[in-house]
């Protein structure tokens, strides 16, 4: 390999991913070990915010490993979920290298969580392992004919953790997950030969190789050190000295990193690639002659290749990617969706690693702050922090809102409505009676009959507090069980407002009300010939026939028949049974009593509400026409969140809030069962 094309990186701790293969042939049930191959160092593709794609390998050598956790025995966990204890389901044992194979035992516990993965790899359904790692050194080559992708090889790596995951990522090998916030922990990094390949990570410190006769070949450029005495972070490439010129002035170090900043910042806001900054800044451009190369770069590129340059309240999409895989990243700790390649560069980082690495992106430093300082920048109004906060915390929301039922989205008509005036719903009569034409040709006029209710929506809201302690203890509860569980109860008042109002009943206030039409009687009345009484009401054979009954003499507000057919159902949790041997089983019958006449004709729901009025009376609705309206505020259907700096709670809070209502329409599309 020539030497132009090497060099060794000794970067920062790096965590990763590679894919592990499991030999179900050693099983042994008894001992409830597994054989796996937890990496062949295959080539795998891999994708890095500065560095861009790339192609990583590992090196499976003794010298190459550390092995003192493996000698421990890694734990083997759930999706790579390190910070959870309950996530611990096995440990390794028994590891050695085999023919370029990193290969090991994994023992599974015995508890109930643990036999269930167990049983899967017995069972050959799960066979999708991941190994995490961290990498200390990195042995880059360049390609060489400049189109393929770089290599980096690892050549200096430490096994952390072995995973169970659902999916495996790449072929053989993993991404990189996370980088560490603390800056501490950043090394040198030498490079060996041609400075073509460069390491796009802003942390990195960059050495040019001896030209041979024992100067480097950046002037005034450190030598490589074996190993560094202490973490350096700097951002500063020493300038190359043109042949015949006077070497200009040495401008000082501090002035150099502002210069490069400076340029950077200006190459992300016109949407161009930090690399031409970086080169800029190589080539000894001055800041001030930069935005004059920066404005020529622009001009010479077409409008279907050009960057597009960022105007005031929009992102690079270099940034809006990032934002959206942090997003996904948490989304995933909260329980919801799954990690694209993107995201899983932070599905290990804690949220105030995460906060502190936004603001970072805006020039803002960290380093040094105590916990609650970095707490508080994270929640200014500056930082993207908070909106990912809220979008975080909306879709959580809605999942809860979404996976509680509620029974009467199909019984009654959804609307919506533009603003909080009373909504008018109409009930129209029928059409004139056709007659034949007069003695001259003449069409006789007509009118239509209507009847009218109205309603409005209300705003119904409660609020959430994110505090300083939340973020700094990584609590997630505060982004998955918290938001979950106000998204269920914005589904249960929606349930609690439309069965109170066809029940009579507040369900808030857990009391009687009276919900009355227009025409002054309640929904279900025996003037509206919607309403069965008596001891033949009770659920029955006969109390259903009764009820088509009362469909079929249905008639219009002009007295025409309309003969109505209930296909809806809706009992307390006292009638299942009841429902299902009247709607549902099929029975043998050796008497007509005993025939099934209403199997598959009625579909039947179970609403718990109805008992807190009576556990006896049982409801039909018909979807020829609806009883009942219900509406949302257009544009905010479902759970809506708004992010609010607060004086209550020492961090922010994120305002819940639904708008919603609902009103009886017509009569005719529902009836009641008293059932006693």
């Amino acid at each position: 390999m020539p030497k132009e094309n090497t060099r060794k990186a000794i970067a920062s701790m790096m965590t990763q991913r590679a894919n592990v293969l499991v030999r179900p042939d050693s099983l042994n049930t008894d001992e409830r070990t597994v054989e796996v191959v937890f990496t062949t160092g295959q080539s795998g593709k891999r994708w890095d915010w500065d560095i861009g794609y790339y192609l990583e390998e590992l090196v499976i050598t003794p010298d190459a490993i550390r092995s003192e956790r493996l000698d421990k025995g890694l734990s083997v966990i759930g999706d790579h979920r390190a910070y959870d204890i309950k996530n611990v389901f096995g440990i390794t044992e028994a590891w050695r290298i085999e023919n370029n194979e990193l290969i090991g035992t994994v023992r599974f516990a015995t508890d109930d969580d643990s036999d269930v993965i167990f049983t899967k790899v017995k069972d050959k359904v799960l066979r999708h392992f991941s190994l995490g790692y961290n990498v200390y050194t990195f042995e880059a080559t360049v390609n060489p004919d400049g189109n393929g992708l770089d290599t980096y090889r690892a050549i200096d790596w430490e096994p952390t953790e072995l995973s169970i995951v659902p999916v495996s990522f790449e072929t053989n090998n993993g991404v990189r997950s996370e980088k560490p916030s603390d800056k501490s922990l950043l090394h040198d990094v030498n490079i060996i030969g041609d400075d073509t390949m460069k390491f796009r990570n802003q942390h990195l410190k960059y050495h040019t190789p001896d030209n041979g006769d024992g100067n480097q070949l950046g002037g005034n450029t450190p030598a490589e050190p074996a190993v560094p005495a202490t973490p350096v972070v700097d951002t500063t490439r020493s300038l190359p000295t043109a042949p015949a010129v006077p070497a200009a002035p040495v401008t000082p170090v501090a002035d150099t990193r502002a210069h490069l900043g400076l340029m950077r910042s200006a190459a992300a806001n016109a949407g161009l690639d930090v690399a031409f900054a970086l080169d800029a800044f190589e080539r000894g451009i001055e800041p001030t002659q930069f935005n004059v190369e920066v404005l020529a770069e622009l001009g010479k590129r077409s409008a279907e290749n050009a960057p597009k340059v960022m105007l005031h309240g929009e992102r690079s999409d270099h940034k809006a990617g990032e934002l959206a895989a942090i997003e996904t990243a948490l989304l995933v700790r909260a329980g919801i969706g799954q990690h694209t390649e993107a995201s899983r560069a932070f599905a290990a980082g804690k949220m105030i690693d995460i906060a502190n690495h936004l603001n970072s992106r805006q020039g803002e430093n960290s380093l040094g702050l105590s916990s609650m300082r970095q707490a508080t920048r994270a929640f200014q109004s500056t930082s993207d922090f908070p909106l990912i906060l809220e979008n975080i915390m909306n879709k959580t929301m809605q999942a809860g809102y979404t996976e509680t039922p509620r029974t009467f989205e199909a019984l009654g008509l959804r609307t919506t409505v533009n603003d909080f005036r009373a909504k008018n719903a109409y009930s129209f009569g029928d059409a004139p009676n056709l007659l034949p034409l007069g003695e001259n040709g003449e069409y006789q006029s007509g009118t239509i009959g209507e009847a009218k209710e109205a309603y409005n929506i209300e705003t119904f809201a409660r609020k959430i507090g994110f505090s300083r302690k939340m973020l700094i203890n990584d609590d997630m509860s505060a982004l998955s069980s918290v938001p979950r569980m106000f998204g269920m109860s914005g589904s249960r008042l929606e349930s609690d407002v439309v069965w109170g109002l066809l029940l009579n009943y507040d369900f808030r206030l857990q009391k009687a009300v009276s919900h009355k039409m227009s025409d002054g009687k309640h929904l279900f009345d025996a003037a509206h010939g919607n309403l069965l009484t008596g001891a033949g009401s009770a659920m029955s054979k006969t109390s259903v026939s009764d009820m088509r009954k009362l469909g079929r003499k249905m008639k219009t507000l002009d007295g025409n028949f309309m003969n109505i057919m209930w296909d809806s159902i809706v009992i307390p949790e006292d009638l299942e049974t009841t429902a299902e041997d009247l709607f549902i089983n099929t029975l043998v019958a050796t008497q007509n009593a005993n025939i099934n006449s209403f199997q598959g004709k009625y579909k039947f729901l179970i609403e718990p509400r109805l008992s807190a009025v009576s556990n006896v009376s049982w409801y039909a609705f018909t979807s020829m026409l609806k009883s009942f309206e219900y509406a949302y505020l257009a544009g905010e259907e479902g759970m809506m969140t708004e992010v609010n700096t607060s004086t209550d709670v020492d961090g922010l809070e994120i305002l819940v809030r639904k708008d919603f209502g609902a009103g009886l329409v017509e009569y005719r599309g529902a009836a009641k069962s008293i059932g006693a």
